[in-house]
C-alpha cells in the first residue's frame, strides 16, 4: 500500500512539474514572429507565429532563451505555469560616420560634392575587392618568352574532390546572413566572433555544407541551436 501511495504521488508530482509553456513576444508593442525559444534543460526549441506567440514544453527550474537577429537576447526562468510575456530590446544600428575634412562654404552645390567623395571611395574600395577576387585569364599568366618556367611533375591523382567551401568561406557566410548583432546579442564582444565561429565549428557536422557550398533553413536552425549550446563552454574554455 505504502509503495502504491509513493508511487502516485510520484506520478503527480511529476505531471505537475511537468507543462506546457505559453507566451507571446513583442518589442515596443509590436509582435515579434520568427523568434528562436530554445529550452536550455531539454534541448527542445520552436519559433513564435506571425502574432509573436509560441508554446513550448518546461518544467518549472528550467532556462528559456530568446534570440533573434537585430534583438537583445532575453533568458527567463520558469517558475510556475503562468503564460508569459516577453518584450524584446531591439539593437540600435550604428550609422557610418562621415568625415568632411574640407571646410563647408555655404555653397550647397559645391559642398554636396564633399559627401560625394565619401559615396566614390566606397564604390571604389567594392571595385578594388572584386578585383582581387576576380582570377587573371590564362593568357596573361602564361610565362613571358625566355621566362624559366618550373617544371610541374604529372604525378599520381587520386581522384580526390574539393569542397566548394571552405571553413573560412563557411565562417563568413555565417556572418554575413546571421550578422554580426545576432551574436552580440548572445552576449559576445564583435572581436570574439571569429574565434567563436571557429571554436563552436569543431563539434558541428559541416561536410555536406563545405562540399555542396551550401547551407540550408534547416541548417541554420541547427547551427543557432548549437551556437547557444557551445556559447557556456566558450566562455567558460
Amino acid at each position: 500500500m505504502k509503495i502504491f501511495l509513493f508511487s502516485f504521488v510520484l506520478l503527480i508530482s511529476q505531471q505537475l512539474s511537468s507543462q506546457q509553456i505559453k507566451g507571446k513576444i513583442v518589442s515596443d508593442s509590436v509582435n515579434v514572429n520568427q523568434v528562436l525559444i530554445i529550452n536550455i534543460n531539454s534541448q527542445e526549441k520552436v519559433y513564435s507565429n506571425s502574432q509573436g506567440q509560441f508554446i513550448i514544453n518546461a518544467n518549472v527550474g528550467d532556462e528559456l532563451r530568446f534570440v533573434k537577429e537585430s534583438y537583445e537576447r532575453k533568458v527567463l526562468k520558469i517558475k510556475n505555469n503562468d503564460d508569459v510575456f516577453i518584450n524584446l530590446i531591439k539593437l540600435v544600428t550604428e550609422i557610418e560616420e562621415v568625415e568632411v575634412k574640407k571646410k563647408l562654404s555655404g555653397n550647397l552645390s559645391a559642398d554636396s560634392k564633399l559627401f560625394n567623395e565619401n559615396k566614390k571611395k566606397v564604390a571604389l574600395n567594392n571595385d578594388i575587392k572584386v578585383y582581387f577576387k576576380t582570377k587573371s585569364s590564362e593568357e596573361l599568366m602564361k610565362p613571358r618568352h625566355g621566362e624559366f618556367v618550373q617544371p610541374v611533375s604529372s604525378g599520381i591523382t587520386f581522384g580526390e574532390i574539393k569542397n566548394k567551401w571552405k571553413l573560412p568561406d563557411f565562417v563568413e557566410w555565417i556572418r554575413k546572413n546571421l550578422t554580426d548583432d545576432y551574436f552580440i546579442s548572445m552576449g559576445f564582444e564583435l572581436p570574439e566572433i571569429n574565434s567563436f565561429l571557429y571554436y563552436s565549428l569543431q563539434s558541428f557536422n559541416t561536410f555536406n555544407i563545405l562540399k555542396y557550398g551550401y547551407c540550408s533553413d534547416e541548417d541554420v536552425g541547427d547551427l543557432k541551436l548549437h551556437f547557444e549550446t557551445s556559447f557556456k563552454k566558450f566562455k567558460n574554455k
